[in-house]
């Protein structure tokens, strides 16, 4: 079993909530505890967006709570009348994700009505704007979630299971039913992909500026992202015209298999580049090898003007190369933009470095 540092910021959180709570009131300590709970978030800005809807909604509740005791009373079903209006209130101002721990504010005052029923009142909110604001301080400032690293690994491990399934399928070593569940493992890695990307550009609180370096590397690893599923479109690709890619002339396939062995090994060697591992001047075969491209261009615009004289084409089997050329193409396209991004970056940070993953 495996504790992580948001499970060690979790359970520092509970204890300076409560110790801070009860400090300022003795009999305090239990909603700031709770409070402190669910609000450290995996980024920076959804906890700082989670402080802010906490203090919001429990602020709300707080007030109704005490208004309606003071009004109406505290039985059961007014209880439960008000927390439906309390509901319906944060539904309104799409405060929906805080609803539980408003309402539990709600009862508890409820529950507790007292001579004092104000002072309690603004107690428990008090209570819970410390744990959500300790929760934001500990996230924010004790181990802050570092996604930047653990995004370049993610990419770098999904290319590299890529460019092992195409050299199998250009090379026809795989089988068919395999490969449709490696694409379904493939899509759910894109998402977690998408995911980490999503939590590094919230590694900024909402109010802050990136710095221009940070905008350069969101800027790679973008492009990375795109690169990564320029390579999955291949693969899809080559998986669903298998067939047809080993009808196609001998030479054709083995210029094929040429041209993407140069460009997945450029792949290989950019991500090495980006994490500090190949000098910045390395990995120039795009511009060597343009008569490469202008072979396998005619080659296929002649494959598919021979298909466009059989039947099959009107059955869009004759497609399948223009379709495996469209891919190749956008591979390699996205491949150049993405080598000249971290050939710039490298050349003006010539010290940055991504550490082994073993070392992570």
């Amino acid at each position: 079993m495996k504790l992580g540092a948001r499970a060690f910021k979790t359970g520092l959180s509970i204890t300076l909530s409560i110790l801070l709570a009860q400090l300022i009131y003795s009999d305090a300590g239990v909603i700031a505890g709770i409070s402190a709970v669910p609000s450290t978030q995996p980024s920076v800005r959804k906890s700082y967006i989670t402080m802010r809807n906490r203090m919001v909604a429990n602020t709300i509740g707080g007030v109704l709570a005490t208004l309606i005791v003071w009004a109406v009373g505290n039985s059961v079903i007014i209880i439960g009348f008000t927390a439906i209006l309390l509901i319906a209130i944060l539904n309104y101002l799409h405060l929906s994700d805080v609803i539980t721990m408003s309402v539990m504010t709600l009862i508890i005052i409820m529950l507790n009505p007292s001579d004092t029923l104000f002072l309690v009142t603004a107690i428990r909110i008090l209570e819970t704007f410390i744990g959500v604001i300790i929760a934001f301080l500990v996230n924010t400032y004790i181990y802050p979630p570092q996604y930047g690293e653990k995004l370049y690994h993610l990419i770098d491990y999904t290319n590299s299971e890529f460019l092992v399934r195409i050299r199998s399928s250009l090379r026809k070593n795989t089988e068919f039913s395999i490969m449709s569940d490696d694409l379904k493992w493939s899509r759910t890695q894109l998402a977690r992909i998408d995911y980490f990307f999503k939590l590094l550009k919230e590694s900024k609180l909402p109010f802050t500026r990136y710095k221009y370096d940070e905008l350069k590397q969101l800027a790679i690893y973008r492009r990375m992202i795109y690169t990564t599923r320029a390579a999955f479109k291949v693969l899809t690709v080559m998986h669903e015209y298998e067939n047809s890619f080993f009808n196609f002339p001998t030479e054709m396939r083995a210029s094929i298999r040429e041209r993407m062995e140069a460009l997945m090994s450029g792949h290989e060697q950019i991500m090495l580049k980006f994490s500090g591992r190949v000098a910045p001047d390395q990995v120039r075969f795009f511009v060597a090898n343009r008569s490469e491209r202008k072979i396998i261009l005619d080659s296929f615009f002649n494959h598919a003007q021979e298909q466009s004289n059989l039947a099959d084409f009107v059955h869009q089997k004759g497609y399948s190369g223009i379709h495996l050329m469209s891919a190749i193409l956008e591979y390699e396209d996205e491949l150049i933009k993405l080598n000249k991004l971290v050939t710039n970056f490298r050349n003006q940070n010539k010290k940055y470095h991504i550490s082994q993953i073993d070392d992570f």
